[in-house]
């Protein structure tokens, strides 16, 4: 019996618009960004980032030493941001049907600058994202990053609750191995799907 329900934040809640975000910093001069990223594993000072092991400043300094002409934070943040589109209202919605049966949680691989684009993505009324979850597992506050099997135990641990009774859903497919490999229901979301009618036919 399914009593918690994981939701991953880019590509399952927020969709993802990654040439949005290479045209963005192609606009301040950044013109390889596209190659340190990827739609599902990040590497190198990215992924160093999304683990919280570097600042957000340092982050930016590492992305300027890519840039010759002189760029602000506001223009990297917007270019960062760029690659997350708002969550729809029929989202939000569910995810507040959700939260009267089940218990809510967040993981996600994400950092300091996309949380402050997407935290205003929830402000709907008078809720805020923190009223939609039980709880937020984020990569860069937990030092940690999925696919690791550890990000899966810390947040098992830190929510108190059992893999056998939790749904899990993704869309990266290394993602949902390792929540399979420790006993979570999973669903393999993609762009094409709708959330709402996915979900409930497995809960």
């Amino acid at each position: 019996m399914i009593k918690n329900i994981v939701f991953d934040l880019g590509g399952v809640l927020v969709p993802l618009n990654r040439r949005a975000c290479e045209d963005a910093f192609h606009a301040i001069g950044f013109d390889d960004f596209g190659k340190i990223l990827n739609e599902y594993v990040q590497g190198g000072f990215f992924l160093e980032y999304e683990k919280g092991a570097i600042t957000t400043s340092v982050f930016r300094d590492i992305l300027r030493s890519y840039i010759e002409n002189e760029v602000t934070n506001d223009q990297i943040d917007f270019a960062m941001g760029s690659f997350l589109e708002v969550i729809s209202d029929d989202k939000l919605e569910f995810l507040i049907s959700l939260k009267k049966k089940f218990r809510l949680y967040m993981l996600s691989n994400t950092n300091e600058i996309a949380m402050r684009v997407v935290r205003p993505f929830f402000n709907k009324g008078n809720l805020t994202i923190n009223d939609y979850f039980d709880k937020l597992f984020l990569s860069y506050e937990m030092k940690m990053a999925k696919p690791d099997s550890e990000i899966f135990i810390k947040m098992a641990n830190d929510a108190s609750f059992e893999a056998s009774e939790t749904l899990f859903i993704d869309d990266s497919p290394a993602n949902i191995q390792t929540a399979q490999s420790l006993g979570f229901h999973t669903l393999l979301f993609n762009h094409d799907m709708n959330l709402k009618t996915e979900v409930e036919k497995l809960i």
